[in-house]
């Protein structure tokens, strides 16, 4: 069980979802709900050493090296031209492409952290020598997908809209109905999802093991349970970054440590993580706050120029994001299914023992 964590279950289970649950419980139970200046303050001080280094990780594992540049040039080199020009529209029509500049933004973001959720949940699957059918698949992407679904069409029924940094976008005015058709959808995927753990535990001749769906579940908190306690909706982008800055973080020193045929050891993952975590905090701080004063400095008012550039920025992430993970180097062997024990020369310790 030892290969089914990353670091170990207290680790996993708390970033992978644990703790962003048992914030919910505590923000719903004991807290007013409200975004108070205390919420407002952490939250703050969480971007600079998670939110904003998750994108700066991002864009360094398809940047740092010519040739994850040349597995999918189209992405790395096409995709940003047509953003910044994307960018460059916004800001030259504030009134008629701005709002609509954000609200694809808005939409895509939770579409993108319900990819994010599935793809962590068939991660663990694979770790645990778990096999999902074609059904369960669909009922776990449907579940998922279906708790996106469902704070987006519950927020689209207003034609109102709201704004991002003072930059107004209009919603959609859905019919009442649509939501109570995404909520039976997420029902019904959800019962699918209860009957592939049950088929699964039974073949296993022992339980899923339950981190395998603590994805799906945190997701299910974050944007269905917890939408109306807005002292934890501040957090939820907080609790998705640590997600990922987890599995990209083993990644970085399992593919270091093959690549260049470097011996594991205490003092590489300390060294290595030290390196590649400072680089992506100035990274994030680079792009979410020295690139909005850039984009401010041409003359666009900040909060203005704030809004279009960190909407810019999201987007190429989510474009970026979607290639990655298939990333491939001959020099690295399965960079997903590594454990810190690994990295730190414990197993081959215990293997001479």
């Amino acid at each position: 069980m030892k290969k089914l964590y990353f670091v170990n279950a207290f680790v996993d289970y708390g970033v992978i979802g644990g703790v962003s649950i048992a914030a919910w419980a505590l923000l719903a139970g004991f807290h007013s709900g409200e975004r108070t200046e205390t919420v407002y303050g952490l939250a703050a001080a969480l971007l600079w050493v998670c939110n904003w280094p998750h994108f700066s990780a991002t864009s360094y594992r398809l940047y740092h090296s010519a040739e994850n540049i040349r597995q999918y040039p189209m992405t790395a080199l096409g995709v940003p031209a047509i953003v910044l020009a994307a960018v460059a529209g916004a800001l030259a029509s504030p009134e008629v492409l701005a709002p609509y500049f954000v609200k694809v933004f808005a939409i895509w973001s939770p579409y993108h952290f319900s990819g994010q959720t599935v793809g962590l949940c068939l991660l663990y699957a694979r770790r645990a020598g778990v096999r999902f059918e074609a059904l369960e698949r669909l009922a776990l992407s449907g579940f998922v997908f279906g708790t996106f679904l469902t704070a987006t069409v519950r927020a689209e029924t207003s034609p109102s809209g709201t704004t991002y940094y003072g930059i107004a976008y209009p919603g959609m005015g859905l019919p009442g109905w649509t939501v109570t058709v995404v909520e039976i959808w997420t029902g019904l995927c959800a019962l699918g999802l209860l009957a592939a753990a049950v088929r699964i535990s039974r073949a296993r001749g022992g339980p899923l093991p339950p981190i395998v769906l603590l994805p799906a579940a945190a997701q299910y908190v974050w944007f269905v349970s917890g939408s109306g306690v807005a002292s934890f909706a501040e957090f939820v982008p907080f609790f998705h970054s640590a997600q990922y800055l987890l599995i990209a973080w083993s990644m970085q020193l399992k593919e270091r440590l093959d690549r260049e045929g470097l011996s594991p050891s205490e003092s590489y993952v300390l060294g290595e993580s030290l390196r590649w975590g400072g680089m992506n905090i100035a990274g994030g701080a680079a792009l979410f706050w020295l690139f909005p004063r850039v984009v401010a400095w041409c003359g666009f008012p900040l909060e203005f120029a704030t809004g279009i550039a960190i909407a810019g920025v999201q987007i190429h992430h989510f474009f970026v994001d979607g290639v990655i993970w298939k990333l491939r180097s001959p020099a690295v062997s399965s960079p997903l299914m590594s454990n810190l024990d690994e990295l730190l020369g414990r197993e081959r310790e215990a293997q001479a023992a």
